[in-house]
Parts: C-alpha cells; structure tokens; sequence
C-alpha cells in the first residue's frame, strides 16, 4: 500500500511541486530578510516596485504560453505535438520581445511616474531576465506538460539560489552593492537555470524549423483569455504597491512588502494544489464531463481552506513577533497591515482553483471577463483606499476585494457546473476527520 502510494503520480509531482513552491517562497523570504537590513528603506522600496513589475512580466508569459500547451499537449496527437512545442516557443519568444520593448520604454519613461532614477538602468539590464525566462520557462512548462516535475525543482533552486547567495554574499562580508548589480544577479540567474532546464527537456525540445500558422493560430486564441485573465490579476496585486510609491513615496511600499513576502506562504498550497490539478482536471473532465470538474473544485477548495485557516490565525496574533524577525525593528507601521492581510488566505483558494477550473472545462472566456472587471474594481478600490487610510487602505482593499469575488465565483461555478458551497466545508470538515483518525490509529 505505502509502495503503491510513494509511485502514485499524486505523491510524486505532489511532493516534487511543493517543494518547488516551499523553494520560491523561501528565498523570496530570505532575500527580504538579508535586503531590509542591506538597503535603506527608500532603496527597499525601489527594489520591491522593480520585482512587482518583473513578476507581472513573467505572469503574463505563464499564462499565456503555459495553460493553452499543457491543454493542446495533453489532448493532441502524437503527430502534432512538435508543431504544438515550436508554435508555443515562438509565442514565448514574441512575448519576450514585446516585452522588452516595454522594458526599454519604461526605463526612459520611470522618473515621470515617480522618483526612482535606479529604476533606469534596472530595467536595461532586466532585459536579459526576460529572455533568460522564455527558454526556462518553456523547458519547464514541457516538463510538467509530460507530468515531470524534477527538473523544474533543481531548474527553480537555481534560479532563486544565484541570487540569494549573491544577496547573502553581500550581507555577510558587508560588501559593496547596489540596486543595479542586484538586478544583474537576478538576471544572471534565468540564464543559468534555462541552461540546466534545457538538459532535464533534450528529448522533448525538438522542434520543427517550419511553423504551423494553424497552431499558432490555436495557441493564441486559447492563450488571449488566459494571458488577460492574468494581466489583471497582476496588475490587482501590482499596482498596492505602484500606488504606493506614487501616492506617497517608495518607503510606503516598503512598509508593505512584509505582508506580501508573509502572505506569500499562502502561495505554497495554492500553488503546489493548481499545478498538480490542472493537468489531471483536464483529463478527468475529458473522459467523466462537468460532474469531475465540480467534485475536484470543491475538494480542493475544502481541504485548502482547512489547511490555511490555522496559518491565518497564527499570523494575526504573532504579527509583531513575525515582522520583528523577518523586517527588524523599523518596521512597527508593517504589523497591522501584516493583520489585516493575513485574511487574504482564506479567500484566494476560491479565487485560485476557480480559475483553474474554469480552464479545464474550456470557460476560459468566463474567467477572463470575471477577473478584468473583479480586477478593475480591484484597482479603483485600493486608489480610494490609500487615499484615505494610506499604508492601511492597500490591505483594506485587497481583502473587500478577494471577499466579494468568493461570493460572486461561487454563484458563477453554481450555474457552470453546479457547484455547491456546503460540499467545500463538507470535504474540508472531512479531511479533519481523517486525519484525527489516522492519528488516533497510529
């Protein structure tokens, strides 16, 4: 039973995506705790405005090239599937370019919007993250497309651990830095991992040097409503911290970037959870229809929930402790924000496994109308906010948001495919009770 349990294709990428998850979450942590004592607090800021616009950047490109070859890859036939690869890598690399092109616009553009002059440079040199990411990115979306997972691990750590070393380099021996060279280590990194996700990926790398419009044509079509749906998720996320910066100075933003690096735990079960289920929920609902759909909606919104609640509590009363740690002590303003935030995780799984599944069943024009407008009022909530309570009104709007967005997809998925709230708390209750009797047994 444990043999049959270890080869499970559940407990394999299960595992191997956690830690994949736990990984970027970590250094993410780590690299904040080491910089809030590098950086002053307005570099702080500047720094975490530039990952929020690289992140966005990023974003797009996963939603874009990732969902529509995992659902294409999974369903082609055999025939088709280097014409699928080639299609998706000229897409990523379109992308890239007008990406860069942005890129190039902005670094010229920046000191209008607010008074960050670092952000120049910073974003010339980006540029060559952004290309470093379109070959990991796609080595690593092939993987996963063929329910592999471990070359994303070691691919990820790379990534994530050049620059952490270089930021801990730095801190310990109390070297010399600054913004620019930081943006120089982490574009270094995509270039190292792309290498060696190019090398878990030979076998399934091969292209055709020939591309077929018709799936081209496909992939962008799929792509357009997924690539929107997380521009303005993104951008809902984004702009706190834009906003921030603008409406009252860089410092702001760091003063809020505690509870996003805190808050990003979340993002390990979320993450690891969508990553697991949307391959799986598209062949299940290939073969058992709408009704597959539901069931894994409701379970996985119901165990995740469960999961995050008592996370959700311990940050809201160790907030001080927690910022005290992970921020020093100048950072008092962080803590109630960090409280407020800390509710976040009880509403994104709705969010999160919505989106997904919408996916699956082919909705993916629902999910993209839902989160542009959710999204929209998303942004025109937190101008208001921060107008009117500053740091605070960032967490108050996200919150507002996130909570009536669960009630809303929750009435959307009824009418699709008759989902049913109490069976979230039912399965949620359930996995309790499972694992209070597994311990009582053992």
């Amino acid at each position: 039973m444990l043999k049959k349990l270890l080869n499970s294709y559940w407990f394999k990428s299960g595992s191997l995506t956690l830690i994949n998850r736990i990984a970027i979450t970590l250094f993410g942590l780590l690299n904040f705790f080491f910089l809030v004592r590098i950086l002053s607090k307005n570099d702080m800021g500047v720094w975490v405005i530039f990952l929020s616009i690289l992140a966005l950047s990023e974003s797009i490109r996963n939603a874009f090239i990732y969902n529509p070859l995992l659902r294409y890859l999974n369903t082609a036939e055999e025939k088709d599937k280097k014409d699928i690869i080639t299609a998706s890598l000229a897409l990523n690399l379109l992308a890239a370019l007008i990406i860069s092109v942005f890129f190039i616009i902005l670094a010229f553009s920046i000191n209008y919007l607010m008074d960050t002059p670092q952000l120049y440079a910073m974003f010339l040199v980006s540029i060559i993250s952004v290309f470093g990411f379109t070959l990991f990115a796609h080595f690593n979306f092939l993987q996963q497309a063929n329910l592999r997972f471990g070359g994303t691990v070691v691919s990820t750590m790379t990534q994530k651990g050049s620059l952490f070393l270089y930021i801990l380099y730095v801190y310990i021996f109390d070297a010399d830095t600054s913004l620019l060279l930081l943006a120089i280590a982490y574009s270094v990194g995509y270039v190292l991992s792309s290498i060696i996700a190019f090398f878990f990926t030979r076998e399934e790398s091969e292209l055709h040097w020939k591309f077929d419009m018709i799936w081209i044509n496909r992939l962008f079509h799929y792509g357009k409503y997924t690539l929107g749906t997380n521009i303005s998720t993104m951008l809902n996320k984004s702009t706190r911290e834009w906003f921030l910066g603008g409406m009252i100075g860089n410092s702001a933003a760091a003063i809020f970037a505690p509870s996003v690096r805190v808050t990003n735990l979340f993002e390990i079960p979320l993450g690891a959870i969508a990553s697991i289920f949307y391959p799986e929920m598209i062949n299940r609902v290939s073969k058992e229809g709408n009704s597959a759909a539901k069931y894994m909606y409701e379970k996985s919104v119901g165990v995740i929930i469960i999961a995050v609640v008592p996370a959700v509590v311990l940050i809201y009363l160790l907030a001080e402790q927690i910022v005290l740690i992970i921020a020093g002590p100048d950072y008092p303003e962080s803590i109630p924000v960090l409280q407020v935030m800390a509710i976040y995780g009880v509403f994104e799984p709705f969010q999160r496994q919505f989106g997904v599944t919408l996916n699956a069943i082919g909705k993916a024009r629902i999910n993209f109308y839902f989160i542009v407008i959710s999204s929209a009022v998303g942004i025109i909530f937190t101008y208001i906010f921060i107008d009117q309570y500053g740091v605070m009104g960032a967490a108050y709007s996200t919150i507002i948001t996130y909570a009536l967005s669960a009630v809303i997809i929750q009435y959307i998925l009824y009418k699709q495919i008759g989902v049913n709230t109490a069976n979230i708390f039912k399965y949620g209750l359930q996995s309790v009770s499972k694992g209070v009797k597994m311990i009582l047994n053992r």
